[in-house]
């Protein structure tokens, strides 16, 4: 399966590309999801935690296919075929 990950502000400064992951299942949990990433990007640990098979967001913003993470199970969420991740970090204006 293939599944887009766009990150934005500093998440996008970490990474420094959109990813175009390609995965063997045909479905993965979202906690799965997170581990594969931060094995490649181990920066992104300061945003986003995985611990004792769960993810802890600290502020992010993650939208996938345009509705919250929390909507569709939180880490539970199944990730398909096909689905873009957008993960946001705080923003502040002033």
């Amino acid at each position: 399966m293939t599944v887009i990950i766009r990150f934005y502000g500093i998440l996008r400064e970490i990474v420094n590309e959109r990813l175009e992951l390609h995965i063997s299942q045909s479905e993965v949990s979202f906690a799965d999801l997170i581990r594969i990433i931060i094995k490649d990007y181990p920066a992104l640990s300061d945003y986003i935690v995985v611990s004792k098979g769960e993810v802890e967001v600290k502020g992010v913003t993650i939208l996938v296919n345009g509705r919250h993470i929390m909507f569709l199970g939180g880490d539970k969420a199944l990730i398909k075929d096909g689905d873009v991740i957008d993960m946001l970090p705080p923003l502040h204006g002033g």
